[in-house]
């Protein structure tokens, strides 16, 4: 059930006497302080049952949301109340808080049928007698059933009606005190009209006085209740009486937490200048450590470079008879390099003779074998005079190409017969770069024997310990150079950086073809190339 229902089913005089009846003055209080209807802590120990319960009843029934409040209301000298919480944070406290104090009622009514209900709960009279009226109309109001909601409310109008006319009617259950006294005059006016009137037996003289021993019997039953209620009423004055001071205590306590909050949050931000201080205590102490190591390394090559000073010393004083002889020698060695020079001059004139010789008589073949060839099955067909081709081979890009995906070394020889075939063969550069751990001379020597010009250049070293060594520029540089002399370039890289060179030797209206390893060749210069000659494991050896 929510209290949306009770307010438009249920008016407020009929809600503040069910709250009444449910809710003894301990839990009245409990409820107003839980629900926060009246913040002022002082203001709410000074009020009475009659005014707690006319506050629950406007904060739900909706009067604080602008009804006008009631005579009965004015007359206590109550003002509304006013709400911290909002309106559905009430109904779920007191929805809770109501729940658990008639939670034995609220199993009992779940585990029973609607007729069930509607036959042992047909009247209020015999659960009021009992004391459970209030709990068991609570828990039919909060059931899942409609059936049993309906029955709820119609069992609570019902009672509260037959109780409102009681009232209307002018009846008003006499006190302990008046009915003994009611009693004794009726027992006193029977005795006399017994002593007046002879015809009385005794007997009925008895049932009068056991009447009168009955009522005082009850007299003091009441007398016994009445002073239980005076404890009651004492205890809970005592109680209220402790509950301000835990209030009390409460709003010093809260206030000492905030000073201890305060002084908690100075202290976080002296444990966390505390832990800065310490971390950087602790860098020093590392920086420190470090420092100390680096001294002791640095002795220890200050012992070395004394011990390399000695041995620098006794090197200098070898060095200079070593320099003696070299001197002695060098003279014999000039006449030898003169004699050596004029004997590799006419071993190149007589290479360059037999290369020329070598490519004519390539082109001699080349020309008988495609006299034999179909029409259609000539890759290059003869001309009175045929293309001038430049081959241009970047051996570092080409070696670790090969070295890298295959394990394996490129066959130059055969890719320079393969690449160039019939045409005229005006040039054939072979660019590298010269690594002092590797000696490199038996395949150069290679490379030259078979109609290559080797172009070489040393490995650089950078100051950060990286190494440097391309032949980009100087490949570029002579294409451009020979440009004038050649028909088809031929480049043998798949370097990406010569796609503007190719676009450059085909604006001049000349053939570029491209020869590399296709997993590490440009898409770029593929595409630009006029022919892309892919290699194979045909001219790969081991």
């Amino acid at each position: 059930m929510s209290y949306s229902n009770l307010k438009l089913q249920i008016h407020r005089d009929q809600l503040t006497w069910f709250l009444d009846l449910l809710l003894d003055e301990r839990e009245v209080f409990q409820l107003s302080a839980s629900t926060g209807i009246v913040p002022d802590v002082d203001k709410l120990y000074a009020l009475s049952r009659r005014e707690l319960l006319v506050n629950l009843t406007d904060a739900f029934s909706g009067a604080v949301d602008g009804a006008e409040p009631t005579a009965e209301n004015s007359d206590a000298g109550t003002s509304k109340p006013e709400i911290n919480n909002g309106e559905a944070s009430i109904e779920a406290l007191a929805s809770q808080f109501l729940s658990e104090k008639a939670q034995a009622a609220i199993s009992r009514v779940g585990y029973m049928e609607v007729s069930e209900i509607e036959t042992f709960f047909k009247t209020s009279d015999i659960l009021i007698e009992a004391g459970d009226f209030a709990e068991v109309v609570w828990a039919l109001l909060t059931d899942q059933r409609t059936a049993v909601v309906e029955h709820g409310y119609k069992l609570l109008n019902t009672t509260y009606e037959s109780i409102n006319v009681a009232h209307t009617n002018g009846y008003e259950p006499p006190t302990p005190n008046e009915r003994l006294e009611e009693i004794e005059a009726q027992t006193a006016h029977n005795l006399e009209d017994t002593d007046q009137k002879p015809g009385h037996s005794v007997r009925e003289i008895e049932q009068l006085e056991q009447q009168l021993a009955d009522a005082k019997a009850d007299y003091l039953s009441l007398e016994q209740k009445h002073s239980r209620l005076d404890q009651q009423r004492a205890f809970l004055l005592e109680e209220n009486k402790g509950l301000k001071n835990k209030a009390e205590t409460q709003h010093g306590n809260e206030k000492r937490l905030k000073e201890l909050e305060q002084e908690n949050r100075e202290l976080r931000k002296q444990v966390a200048q505390y832990t800065e201080d310490t971390a950087a205590f602790q860098q020093l102490t590392n920086e420190r450590e470090v420092l100390l190591l680096e001294k002791e390394r640095l002795a220890e090559q200050l012992k070395e470079y004394e011990q390399i000073k000695s041995a620098k010393e006794t090197f200098t004083t070898d060095l200079k008879l070593v320099e003696e002889a070299i001197y002695k020698g060098h003279q014999g060695l000039e006449d030898f390099q003169t004699s050596l020079d004029s004997h590799f001059d006419a071993l190149e004139n007589c290479h360059q003779a037999a290369r020329g010789a070598l490519n004519q008589i390539r082109q001699t073949l080349a020309y008988l074998d495609t006299q034999q060839l179909t029409e259609g099955e000539d890759t290059y067909p003869m001309t009175a005079e045929q293309p001038r081709v430049g081959v241009f081979v970047d051996v570092q890009n080409m070696f670790y190409a090969a070295k890298d995906r295959f394990g394996r070394r490129v066959d130059y020889i055969k890719l320079l017969d393969l690449i160039v075939g019939p045409r005229y063969l005006m040039v054939a550069y072979a660019y590298v770069v010269q690594i002092p751990e590797i000696n490199q001379s038996s395949f150069l020597s290679l490379l030259e024997h078979n109609g290559y010009t080797i172009k070489s250049k040393d490995l650089r070293l950078r100051g950060d310990g990286s190494a440097k060594g391309d032949w980009d520029v100087g490949i570029a540089v002579d294409v451009v150079s020979m440009l004038g002399s050649l028909d088809v370039v031929i480049l043998a890289s798949g370097d990406g950086d010569f796609c503007p060179l190719a676009e450059l030797i085909k604006q001049q209206d000349k053939r570029v073809e491209v020869v590399a390893f296709e997993h590490n060749t440009s898409m770029d210069l593929q595409q630009i190339a006029d022919q892309f000659f892919p290699i194979g494991d045909e001219l790969l050896i081991s």
